[in-house]
């Protein structure tokens, strides 16, 4: 059985859940981020390839490279493994990358005889501690799989419902809108400015506030699953528009990271 996944950190957990429990599945590993940037036009790597650089430019951890590298080797395990007809089982949720991963998979998979499953898994759940909410699968723990009994969620995934998912990832592309977000529980296109509106809610017009800790708040506040690398693009960008006053935080400190903004008035 292979395991798809878009979400690096899930992937990593799943990883370790089946080392302690001895299961020989192969997991593979997609972080397109599909629910972001361009995805109609040129080659899709190369599409994907703008985004990493948008990633890498604030997240010192990533390089593009290595990004579209590690991507285009996923994709190709994947394709040798689809041909020689092992089962799949797609792991996703409501999240908006992992339901327009879902998307676009089922609709490269569509006319493929091959069989394939699914695992949805919700972002809430009530346990005896309360309600626990995930902003996105990469917060579940290994032992979450077992005590929020994951794995019972496996349902198949037929041939006609690929085809119907991955219609709905084609009107997607065609409307190629720069943001695809999920509203009430529907993938739809969006302009670039959405996920604005609650980072600016986060800042003042009355005084700097630093933007590291306006990112952490907003993420806080808002569990959308929106990566902190996208909300530090949307920053620069209205500072470079004048929507946003910036400064700098301490002497000759000159990163985005460090500096503090409020709303111009």
């Amino acid at each position: 059985m292979i395991d798809v996944l878009f979400n690096d950190s899930f992937a990593a957990t799943l990883k370790y859940y089946y080392q302690q429990k001895n299961i020989n599945n192969e997991v593979i590993s997609l972080p397109m981020h599909l629910s972001l940037g361009d995805i109609n036009q040129g080659n899709f790597l190369e599409n994907r390839r703008t985004l990493y650089k948008i990633q890498s430019t604030h997240d010192k951890l990533t390089s593009t490279s290595e990004c579209v590298r590690s991507l285009n080797e996923s994709l190709e395990r994947l394709s040798d493994l689809v041909n020689q007809d092992d089962l799949i089982r797609i792991w996703w949720s409501e999240a908006s990358d992992d339901y327009c991963g879902f998307l676009w998979l089922c609709e490269w998979l569509a006319g493929k005889r091959i069989q394939s499953v699914e695992i949805h898994i919700p972002l809430s759940y009530v346990t005896v501690k309360g309600l626990r909410t995930f902003a996105s699968l990469g917060e579940i723990f290994a032992e979450d799989i077992d005590n929020l009994a994951l794995l019972d969620l496996q349902r198949p995934l037929t041939n006609p419902q690929r085809q119907a998912y991955g219609r709905a990832w084609m009107a997607l592309r065609n409307d190629n809108t720069p943001v695809r977000a999920n509203v009430n529980g529907h993938i739809l296109s969006q302009p670039i400015t959405f996920y604005d509106q609650f980072l600016i809610s986060q800042i003042s017009a009355r005084r700097f506030r630093n933007v590291l800790r306006i990112i952490g708040e907003t993420l806080g506040r808002f569990p959308v699953g929106v990566p902190d690398w996208w909300y530090q693009h949307r920053v620069e960008y209205l500072i470079s528009k004048g929507v946003l006053d910036y400064k700098k935080d301490g002497q000759g400190i000159g990163s985005l990271e460090l500096g503090s903004v409020r709303l111009k008035g």
